[in-house]
């Protein structure tokens, strides 16, 4: 892989590399230099470079991850580059391995992918969803891009959500800023007055049909089950929901990560992918089932 700038101003290739926060360990070195080339000149940190110039820095390879079986599945990829790819995740698909789900799993096909495609990096996951939900999954193709990514705040790196919930919501738009921990002994989550992690679920109500509603949602927070548990807390559980709804509902969680927007890490450019509404939420609301 290698990592493609355009200069935007005259200076140092170690300055443009601090500014960057390119680190010199990521870099492919021969018997004396860092492959850096600038406009297809090798080059080395003490050269400068102008504006307009093109960087290239190639960078070594991770190798695949340690431990994870490489399967084949047909992926649903609904955005992908030579840094990140974003995959649309099916309901009830387990995103990493463990010693009890070694196999099956979205990062065993992801590793599978890459090695089809050649690429002998890690698969490394910027956002992670429930396993009985359904949406997108960005993965970063090197360790440097999730990085990048991941010291990009909330608000510039969003997650859109819809979801389908029990009951009629008397207020239609409203922001849940409630911590959330983990219950001792267990993987439930509950609200708490102290010791949780702080977190924000704001809804807007979409749709309103039978004793069911549409809703869309934008998080700010990293909380396991942080949706499921703020939308429980005021009584209005999602169908489907096998933890936190005391109602029986034989179809899938009702939960879909639907939409993701962020600055491009490399080329800075916009990122806006929008899924369609599930076909499995669009049946529910058409026949309860």
């Amino acid at each position: 892989m290698e990592l493609i700038y355009k200069v935007k101003k005259p200076e140092t290739i170690k300055r443009f590399m601090t500014e960057n926060n390119i680190p010199t360990s990521i870099l492919q070195k021969d018997e004396k230099n860092y492959k850096i080339f600038v406009n297809n000149e090798i080059k080395n940190r003490k050269d400068t470079v102008r504006k307009g110039d093109k960087i290239h820095f190639l960078l070594e390879d991770e190798g695949l991850n340690a431990n994870v079986k490489p399967e084949e599945l047909a992926l649903d990829i609904v955005y992908e580059d030579e840094y990140l790819l974003i995959v649309n995740k099916p309901e009830n698909m387990i995103m990493t391995v463990s010693k009890s789900t070694p196999s099956h799993t979205l990062v065993n096909y992801l590793v599978g992918y890459f090695q089809k495609i050649g690429l002998n990096n890690m698969v490394h996951f910027i956002n992670k969803i429930d396993r009985e939900s359904s949406g997108l999954v960005v993965v970063a193709k090197h360790r440097f891009i999730k990085f990048l990514l991941s010291n990009k705040v909330d608000n510039e790196l969003k997650f859109e959500f819809k979801a389908i919930v029990d009951g009629i919501l008397d207020v239609k738009d409203f922001d849940i800023c409630l911590p959330i921990k983990k219950q001792d002994d267990s993987f439930i989550r509950e609200i708490v007055e102290e010791g949780g992690d702080d977190c924000s679920t704001k809804y807007h109500v979409e749709k309103e049909f039978r004793n069911f509603s549409l809703l869309n949602l934008e998080v700010i927070g990293k909380v396991p089950h942080q949706i499921r548990v703020h939308l429980a807390f005021f009584n209005k559980p999602i169908v489907g929901d096998k933890i936190y709804n005391k109602v029986e509902h034989q179809t899938p969680l009702m939960l879909c990560c639907y939409k993701t927007n962020f600055i491009h890490p490399i080329t800075e450019n916009v990122v806006d992918v929008k899924l369609d509404l599930p076909k499995y939420f669009q049946e529910f609301i058409k026949t309860g089932k």
